[in-house]
């Protein structure tokens, strides 16, 4: 009697954390980080729809994740892109989880040596992209009296200071702070919106950066002493899209492997 209402309630807590009958819409997510959150998605139980800018990406991870996957290139630079993609993803399957995690590299380079080409770049994708991702859902969201989560994808550079990294860091302190004003504008109408703050990952991103000299420095100022995988990551990507977290709205969850306490 005791294993059997000890398995009852394990399926009950395992229940909590299943995305079974729901649709997300991924930008970013054809690799990385936005990849694997997609491929958690599916394993437990989404239907997903992945935007990123390389058609030819997009093709390679539907490839992968099956019949659970379709994909639309999208800039998401451009508000009307975004518009539109909103607009698709509704008409194919009303998204429960929207996951801003479009995305470019930072420059690893000091302040005064960007080029304000440089610096747009990285504020438009990161930022500009997050913000109109997150509003066009909601709007979509709004009119159809639906709920939502929405989850911005930031990084531990937006927490703590990181040398060379000023328009990198400025664009994701600013997706930390988005989360929290869309959370208290948006709460009333059943959207939640959170942030996830990641440390060090490997991804096709920082491979040559993590091989240098200097990636071992950074390896050595992680406390648990390793650079993240992106699967640990959409671990934290599937609890605040699950109904495990639907009393959680406009928080950070940090992953970054003890970093941001150093």
């Amino acid at each position: 009697m005791r294993r059997r209402a000890a398995l009852r309630r394990l399926g009950a807590v395992t229940a909590l954390f299943s995305l079974d009958g729901k649709t997300a819409l991924i930008t970013g997510g054809s690799r990385g980080i936005g990849f694997a959150i997609a491929r958690a998605f599916v394993d437990a139980g989404a239907r997903v729809l992945l935007a990123a800018r390389g058609a030819a990406g997009l093709e390679a991870a539907v490839s992968q994740l099956g019949i659970a996957a379709l994909a639309r290139p999208c800039d998401v630079r451009d508000p009307g892109a975004v518009a539109d993609l909103a607009a698709w993803a509704w008409e194919v399957a009303p998204p429960d989880v929207v996951v801003a995690c479009a995305g470019v590299s930072p420059y690893y380079k000091r302040a005064e040596l960007v080029t304000p080409a440089e610096w747009d770049e990285v504020l438009e994708v990161n930022l500009r992209g997050a913000y109109f991702t997150a509003v066009e859902a909601a709007k979509r969201a709004f009119a159809a009296g639906r709920g939502l989560s929405i989850i911005l994808v930031a990084s531990v550079a937006g927490i703590i200071p990181l040398e060379r990294l000023a328009p990198y860091s400025a664009a994701k302190a600013g997706i930390i702070q988005l989360a929290k004003a869309l959370a208290l504008e948006w709460a009333d109408r059943g959207i939640r919106v959170n942030a996830i703050a990641p440390g060090w990952v490997e991804t096709d991103f920082t491979r040559d950066l993590f091989a240098s000299r200097h990636g071992q420095r950074l390896r050595a100022d992680v406390p648990l002493g390793r650079f993240a995988a992106p699967e640990e990551v959409a671990g934290a990507a599937l609890y605040l899209a699950s109904d495990a977290a639907s009393y959680v709205t406009g928080s950070v969850v940090v992953v970054d492997g003890g970093r941001s306490v150093r």
